[in-house]
């Protein structure tokens, strides 16, 4: 019994990401792409399906590893200068990579991120934006380039004729670079609007610091949770309401909501007569809505204080093009994820055209400020956490750990899991396994509690990424909106973040008088 036990731990020691990883390369060397799938994979390895999965959920999650570990084995040479060094240097490594296994070009051609290059190779977007270009202009750029690396390498492997030597290549990929150059726009761009870049994270503190007061302030109206709180103020405002309406309007999928709705019908705040009919408020319902909209008028006032009434007008027109944006964005993205397709170029104009709410709108609640910025806030989250897993291949959560990692390393334990707000199990497991796969590294002494944790050279790489990642989407919604409507927003939403932080200060000594 003993050495059954023992023989069963000597397998689970040898079945993780590195292994699965080596097998699947081994696997795709000689069976091709057709013939790498878990199964395979587990049934190579003399394990458990199960085991596989715990690391790798779907063929196209293995897939994806592999076509990254394949790059960072190719990775190696300094790239030249500027923009076209870079280009040039991510195309190169690229077909490197492809030819370093059987039926690598394919393997690249079916993963569903657009190129899996995000560790350690340069980024063909932002250089392109760096001279000039506009986003779109410079996406649409960079998909060229990566057709043409993985339509070269297709017809390499294929054998279909003689395609050349690494002459041959590098001389038709200076042609894709001298056409490039031509439209590079030649004057040097101007600088960076701060306000745009650093947008979502600014949004992120004022909401955070908004809910947490308005979380203390109606504990003492009535104990209900937020969600349900946006719902109930949502539906005295806007009347019946369907589920997708208010998943629409809060920016929370549509599960979270009907659970919300379920929880409120139980208690008879919420009416609804069918599956598909108008959700309404109850009598109960109504008057609890009406004591919190007294409330929330109240709060209104305060977090509007010292803001003229053409300054909110200004704020809500910008609010409803960035909520418009931003659900155009989540959509895109989305349609993609479920798609498994390749990224294509975001033009918000044709989204718009396709029929995405704009005359219309959404229908959050603008009795109250509060509201179109929560929505706003979770349309912007939904979509870039789609966007840096199809860059990175890294879950939400992991692009969180790495940024509160990144932000001001070394960090130490206790501050990570208070910084994360979740159970140290769930931190300790996405720590591993970004130190697993050589994002992160620990220093100190023996134990999780005493280590600190900072990025390695690649988690470096793919923090910028991220961050880069995100000052884009940023920008891109900002893109064409008139210079004195934008000075106008930006010159409010201080003034509204200035006044959440004194509300959040008066509700918290509130609470400590009240539990004195």
């Amino acid at each position: 019994m003993n050495k059954g036990r023992a023989a069963l731990g000597s397998v689970r020691a040898r079945i993780n990401r590195a292994s699965i990883i080596s097998a699947g390369l081994a696997l795709l060397g000689r069976a091709g792409l057709d013939g790498c799938t878990l199964q395979a994979v587990a049934a190579d390895l003399e394990a458990d399906p199960a085991e596989i999965e715990e690391h790798f959920a779907s063929d196209d999650q293995l897939l994806t590893a592999l076509a990254q570990d394949m790059v960072r084995a190719a990775e190696g040479a300094a790239a030249g200068p500027g923009w076209r060094g870079r280009l040039a240097l991510r195309a190169q490594t690229s077909r490197v990579a492809m030819l370093s296994s059987r039926d690598g070009a394919r393997l690249f051609a079916h993963v569903a991120s657009r190129f899996p290059l995000a560790v350690g190779t340069p980024d063909a977007v932002a250089p392109l934006c760096e001279v000039g270009l506009a986003l779109d202009e410079a996406r649409v750029i960079a998909q060229a380039l990566e057709h043409f690396v993985i339509g070269w390498t297709l017809v390499e492997q294929a054998r279909v004729e003689p395609s050349g030597t690494d002459s041959s290549f590098d001389r038709q990929l200076d042609v894709l670079l001298d056409g490039i150059a031509v439209d590079a726009p030649s004057p040097a761009p101007g600088p960076r609007d701060e306000r745009q870049a650093r947008f979502q994270s600014k949004l992120w503190v004022f909401l955070r610091n908004a809910r947490e007061s308005a979380n203390i302030s109606f504990a003492r109206t009535a104990h209900i949770n937020e969600l349900d709180r946006r719902i109930l103020l949502l539906l005295h405002v806007q009347g019946g309401m369907t589920l997708a309406q208010i998943s629409l309007a809060c920016g929370v999928d549509k599960a979270q909501i009907s659970r919300a709705i379920k929880r409120m019908g139980e208690v008879a705040l919420l009416l609804r007569s069918g599956i598909r009919s108008p959700i309404r408020l109850s009598p109960s319902g109504k008057q609890l809505a009406d004591r919190l909209q007294r409330h929330a008028e109240l709060r209104n006032r305060e977090l509007t204080f010292g803001i003229s009434d053409e300054e909110l007008q200004t704020l809500s027109g910008v609010l409803d093009l960035l909520l418009t944006r931003a659900i155009a964005l989540f959509e895109q993205e989305r349609k993609q994820a479920a798609s498994n397709q390749r990224l294509e170029t975001v033009a918000f104009q044709d989204l718009v055209d396709e029929g995405l709410p704009d005359e219309n709108g959404v229908a959050a609640d603008r009795s109250r400020v509060l509201p179109p910025f929560v929505t706003l806030c979770s349309y912007m989250l939904r979509g870039g956490a789609l966007a840096h897993k199809r860059q990175t291949s890294l879950s939400n959560f992991e692009t969180w750990v790495m940024a509160e990692i990144c932000r001001n390393p070394p960090i130490s334990w206790p501050q990570l899991v208070l910084a994360l707000a979740r159970d140290q199990s769930q931190a300790g497991r996405t720590v591993n396994h970004l130190i697993e796969i050589g994002l992160i590294e620990r220093t100190g002494r023996p134990g999780r509690r005493h280590g600190f944790f900072g990025p390695t050279e690649k988690g470096r790489a793919v923090s910028q990424i991220i961050e880069e990642t995100a000052v884009r989407r940023s920008e891109f919604l900002f893109q064409g909106i008139p210079a004195d409507q934008l000075d106008s927003f930006m010159t409010t939403f201080d003034a509204l973040t200035h006044n959440a932080e004194v509300q959040l200060d008066r509700e918290r000594a509130i609470q400590e008088m009240d539990r004195d």
